[in-house]
């Protein structure tokens, strides 16, 4: 009779408190006075709780106290996930009296959960973790009629994320798959197909003669190969920079060529339909590709959108976010040949749903930069010595395994306090050069082989020393939003930017660096060891590992670029990439690491392993050594001849550079 009884709900598309149901998405409508009830016993809750910050607390405890295994679903630090919970909660209660607007709010949310696997036993793990909480602390309060709504209203949203991740997946597809023909890009593609598609062969060595005399008379077909797909990316970001600066947009539209990518298209579209004076635009169509492509990434996706509302934040005058909509529709009807109704539909909720995002955040910034100076100015030297001290007592209470990598003296320590402390403000003030500088300081630790699991204590206890010191509550959110952007930030670039030639490098082990590069495509093999990029920053793992120590795995490194390999008829050696990526290799070397110094020269010389009457053919590939990038005479013979080393200026390579520059004076 129960089942029974449930099937007939879900059939019905009634909401109850038995059922969790996720094959419809409606406006959910109460009871008489079962909303109010439920919004009674949240304000009682909070006013019994010390603050919010601590009825957050107790809701996230609970939760996990409950199920363990849900704590993989949460990736945001504990301080700042318990007032998503406190926030999220507090909209959904306060808008059950409108139920328009309480579905609007839900789909939002809904969105923002697509790449988080909700399933009905984690819902009703959820709901009944949040009821025995309120069943515990209101005691008698928490009626009847309060426990039944609270229960319809959990199944209600947890219900909807199910129904929005499965419904609307298609969707996903359309976007995908309609923004890879707007810009000229193939869902899944490659780059050079040829090269990518199979692995480097394991037993790839050097070849006969024939292979190497290809190698050296090839020179510019190496180069242009191997060194334009490493800037591969500054054409594009050069591009993209032009389309948002106002003098191309004027010479882009004069010119009689149809725009082929979505940038053009969308100041074309804009200038035609008289917006290429709004400039907020801009800001929006620097960011909508990374908007796009993260769509069903919430983590990304949320990211992305509060560094785009600090940005927006910045711009004087008037935002009108239905005027971006409607120009980026126009460019991509124009560049979509398929496109039709479902394109219309999908597109559209997407840009909904970014810009319900957008506006929940539109007007905040400003006002908590506001307030976060104020709590800045106001500490003087006994707060800000409380901070220093306190950050890292209570850190490493939270996270004893974090003392391992603050091994540095009390005057760095504080310092690194300091600087976090700033960065919070700066966040505000300068988001686009923050972001650049905490992506650079993200891939620095990469290379620190920081585990990002300890990123989120370090936050909570730099949330709870400002939390004691702060009388102002929105100056403390302020700085918890702000620490808790940053660290996502840096969590993401680490997480992206640790490859396994980095985790090589860490390890500084030569075999597992060769069995890293060993799964690179033929022609990436080299821009795995010579460049790690996320976003605009790169790092060189190469030159990481010279400047941290790892020198064995730095000669399995030169040992490996300096390998010619054969794949029919292409060659590879990645002498040019090598010096054009760092042109002052020499000098680094002789600086940092001068026992690899022959490696590198050695590399620099190919003997054949036959003999023609009595002698072998020598090859030395010294054209880095004699001329720079720019075609001016190279400073290695100087750098070297500063180094004093008597056996380094008795190789052969330089020998025989010496006597061709000096042999013609």
């Amino acid at each position: 009779g129960e089942e029974a009884e449930q099937a007939g709900e879900v059939a019905t598309g009634t909401y109850t408190a038995k059922v969790v149901n996720d094959q419809i998405f409606e406006e959910l409508k109460l009871g008489p006075g079962i909303a109010e009830e439920v919004q009674n016993v949240w304000r009682t809750f909070l006013s019994s709780a010390e603050s919010r910050e601590a009825a957050g607390e107790a809701i996230y405890a609970a939760l996990f106290d409950a199920a363990p295994s849900l704590q993989s679903l949460f990736k945001t630090p504990r301080a700042i996930m318990a007032m998503r919970f406190m926030n999220g909660l507090n909209q959904i209660i306060s808008s059950l009296t409108d139920p328009k607007g309480l579905k609007v709010i839900v789909e939002t949310l809904g969105f923002q959960h697509l790449d988080l696997e909700v399933t009905i036993p984690r819902v009703i793990i959820f709901r009944d973790a949040i009821v025995d909480l309120l069943q515990v602390e209101m005691g008698a309060r928490f009626t009847p009629k309060a426990k039944d709504g609270w229960m319809t209203f959990l199944n209600y949203v947890g219900g909807a994320y199910i129904y929005v991740r499965v419904k609307f997946s298609e969707r996903l597809k359309i976007i995908a798959t309609s923004w890879a023909t707007a810009n000229n890009k193939q869902v899944g593609g490659n780059d050079e197909a040829g090269e990518n598609k199979d692995l480097e062969d394991g037993n790839s060595g050097e070849r006969e003669d024939d292979a190497h005399a290809a190698a050296a008379n090839s020179p510019k077909s190496q180069k242009s190969r191997g060194w334009s797909s490493f800037r591969g990316s500054k054409p594009k970001a050069a591009q993209e920079s032009a389309l948002l600066s106002g003098k191309e947009t004027v010479s882009d539209f004069r010119n009689t060529a149809v725009p082929k990518t979505f940038p053009g298209m969308f100041m074309f579209n804009a200038a035609v339909m008289g917006f290429s004076g709004q400039g907020w635009m801009n800001e929006i169509l620097a960011s909508w590709d990374t908007v796009v492509s993260n769509v069903s990434n919430s983590y990304r996706l949320q990211e992305e959108c509060d560094v785009l509302s600090l940005r927006l934040s910045k711009y004087r005058g008037n935002i009108n976010l239905s005027q971006y909509k409607a120009v980026m529709l126009a460019s991509l009807r124009s560049l979509c040949k398929d496109w039709g109704t479902a394109h219309e539909v999908a597109w559209s909720w997407l840009w909904e749903n970014v810009e319900r995002m957008l506006k929940a955040l539109m007007g905040k910034p400003a006002v908590q930069e506001a307030a976060l100076v104020k709590m800045m100015s106001s500490l003087d030297s006994s707060a800000q010595d409380t901070i220093r001290r306190e950050v890292y007592s209570k850190f490493f209470a939270l996270a004893p395994a974090g003392q391992d990598f603050f091994k540095q003296s009390t005057t760095r320590l504080h310092f690194i306090a300091d600087k976090l402390v700033a960065m919070t403000l700066d966040m505000y003030k300068e988001p686009k050069r923050m972001v650049e500088d905490i992506s650079a300081l993200g891939l620095r630790h990469v290379g620190y082989g920081i585990p990002t699991d300890l990123f989120g204590p370090f936050v909570t206890a730099c949330v709870q020393v400002v939390r004691a010191l702060a009388d102002d509550e929105l100056a403390e959110e302020a700085f918890r939003w702000s620490l808790g952007l940053i660290s996502r930030i840096l969590v993401r670039v680490i997480n992206e930017g640790s490859t396994i030639v980095m985790k090589a490098i860490n390890a500084n082990s030569g075999k597992q660096l060769r069995k890293a590069v060993g799964c690179a495509p033929r022609g990436k093999r080299a821009l795995w060891m010579l460049n790690v990029q996320v976003g605009t920053q790169s790092i060189s793992p190469f030159m990481w590992a010279i400047e941290t120590g790892s020198l064995d795995a730095a000669k399995a490194m030169i040992i490996d670029l300096l390998t010619i390999r054969a794949d029919r008829d292409r060659y590879y050696y990645g002498m040019d990439i090598l010096f054009e990526r760092h042109s002052d290799m020499i000098r680094r070397l002789s600086l940092d690491a001068p026992a690899l110094l022959p490696t590198l020269l050695n590399g620099l010389v190919w003997r054949s392993r036959t003999t023609e009457n009595g002698q072998r053919r020598v090859n030395y590939y010294v054209k880095h050594l004699l001329v720079d990038a720019e075609g001016e005479f190279s400073k290695a013979i100087e750098w070297l001849a500063e180094s004093r080393d008597p056996k380094i200026v008795c190789n052969p390579v330089i020998a025989l550079v010496t006597d061709l520059v000096w042999g013609r004076v």
